[in-house]
């Protein structure tokens, strides 16, 4: 099937893809358990910190994050009920599976300090820093705050004005359940524009380069589990 219990799910509407809405629902939710070989049994979903009730019989298109990459295919619910103190759907997959290339990914508000510095072309192709007579930590980095993120790429704030399509680094650390993740990760700048009201600060929209699956998976992750965990503590609603 090339899907697996624990696998992270994002549903939107099948009606909202049809139109090619420009602002769709995305329901964050991972698998539970394999019911059938079409059935699936996955967590109530999340959307802006809430878990939602989905309409019975309403069809979504879902994507799992899986050893595979992405996967797609259309679902429908066919269930929903609760478990000791657990809520769940019961879907059903309405096609075969198929391999998703690129995709608009869901985006986590967050405070996360980073760091951040422009790349040469050469850096980005060989991965080596220009100057190797220090290591890369002593590099000029500049102090940085993300403020939302994503498996596809990040939004950050910083002082310095930086160039749309130059290419940076960009480095932090997440924790999630007690594990710490580091990431070193290659962008791209999408845009850079002055802070509201802060003439001295840069909000800048970044896409990730060369990031590798596990990598994104673990981000996606680092999601998940993060508003889960605000949901439990009642940090949000």
């Amino acid at each position: 099937m090339g899907i697996a219990i624990g696998n992270k799910i994002e549903l939107v509407r099948l009606d909202q893809v049809i139109r090619n809405e420009q602002n769709k629902k995305v329901y964050v939710s991972k698998i539970y358990d394999i019911l059938d070989q079409d059935k699936l049994q996955i967590a109530m979903p999340i959307f802006e910190g809430r878990i939602v009730p989905l309409d019975l019989d309403e069809r979504y298109t879902a994507c799992f994050y899986t050893e595979r990459g992405l996967l797609q295919c259309n679902v429908q619910v066919t269930s929903r009920y609760k478990s000791g103190n657990l809520f769940f759907l019961d879907i059903k997959l309405l096609g075969a599976l198929e391999k998703v290339q690129r995709r608009q990914f869901y985006r986590y508000d967050c405070l996360i300090d980073a760091q951040i510095r422009v790349v040469s072309d050469e850096e980005y192709d060989t991965g080596i820093p220009d100057d190797i007579s220090v290591p890369e930590d002593a590099l000029p980095w500049q102090p940085a705050r993300i403020v939302d993120i994503s498996g596809g790429g990040l939004r950050l704030n910083q002082r310095t004005n930086i160039e749309r399509n130059e290419v940076v680094k960009v480095k932090f650390m997440v924790s999630i359940v007690g594990e710490i993740l580091q990431f070193n990760l290659f962008a791209r700048i999408l845009s850079s524009t002055p802070v509201r009201e802060r003439s001295d600060m840069f909000e800048q929209r970044m896409e990730f380069l060369k990031i590798t699956q596990d990598e994104r998976d673990k981000i996606v992750r680092f999601i998940f589990e993060s508003e889960r965990m605000e949901i439990a503590n009642g940090k949000r609603s």
